[in-house]
């Protein structure tokens, strides 16, 4: 088993309403006629890392994308179930797509860059919500860096191309176009994998810091990763969720052989 930070966490059965930043209700989703997700309920809390846990192809990533309905970008699918967010269930029909967005970050496994300016690339989300005003941008945009711990990288290089940064700094980057928006939720998936193990440490630190201002949901093949940074963990299998609690719990005495069997290697 893996050896624990001290945690302050409630058992999961102690979320209440206020502490709760997701709540998935009896969630089936099927892509290209296939079904990944089978009666997925859930809730996870505010301002704490919940980490999702499980095989290649248990469905992880695919409920990540059902919190931000990315998952509408496969033309076949079918959603049925209920997610609510700020009291809002987001598969209603008068839920506006676009907003919710707004307020959900994603950063992807591979760090992907607009072919801008770094200055350009965090901005970017703010002009397409139409703020032009140059000193509300300026602040913004040195907020978000400053929150993802690359400011004092790049202060002096704004308008140099965001491709001139190295992985790491890229992913970064990645975290603070996302932070610039001021989402109440930021959801990662595999967001280290492709980085060396100094960045990726860099990067867990990151997210522990980041905590602070949003709820945090990352995917991660990761065991000694999830047992670093998360507060709750999830482990998923085959399209189900076969146990959630604190991360303590699951990664020193998980209640489920099949959670046990995982997380030691015995399969996956």
């Amino acid at each position: 088993m893996f050896k624990l930070f001290e945690r302050n966490v409630l058992s999961v059965e102690e979320f209440s309403s206020a502490q709760t930043s997701i709540k998935v209700k009896n969630l089936h989703v099927s892509l290209n006629n296939n079904k990944v997700l089978n009666n997925i309920s859930i809730r996870i809390p505010k301002n704490k890392i919940t980490a999702l846990i499980g095989q290649s192809g248990c469905g992880k990533t695919t409920l990540l994308n059902s919190f931000n309905r990315m998952n509408e970008f496969i033309l076949s699918h079918e959603v049925s179930g209920e997610v609510w967010i700020d009291g809002r269930n987001i598969y209603d029909k008068r839920e506006r797509v676009s907003f919710l967005r707004s307020q959900i970050g994603m950063v992807f496994q591979r760090p992907n860059p607009f072919p801008m300016s770094i200055y350009d690339n965090v901005s970017f989300g703010l002009k397409i919500q139409g703020i032009k005003n140059r000193r509300k941008l300026d602040e913004s945009v040195e907020k978000a860096l400053k929150k993802s711990a690359l400011w004092d990288e790049v202060r002096d290089r704004l308008f140099d191309s965001a491709l001139t940064l190295s992985g790491g700094q890229q992913q970064r980057l990645m975290i603070a176009r996302a932070l610039a928006l001021e989402p109440k939720i930021l959801l990662l998936d595999e967001p280290t994998s492709a980085l060396d193990p100094l960045t990726t440490l860099y990067i867990e630190e990151l997210m522990v810091e980041l905590k602070k201002y949003c709820t945090i949901i990352i995917v991660t093949h990761n065991m000694q990763q999830a047992a670093r940074v998360s507060d709750y963990a999830a482990f998923i299998h085959r399209g189900e969720l076969v146990e959630y609690s604190d991360s303590d719990s699951i990664f020193t005495m998980p209640n489920k052989q099949q959670t046990e069997d995982y997380i030691t290697g015995r399969y996956g």
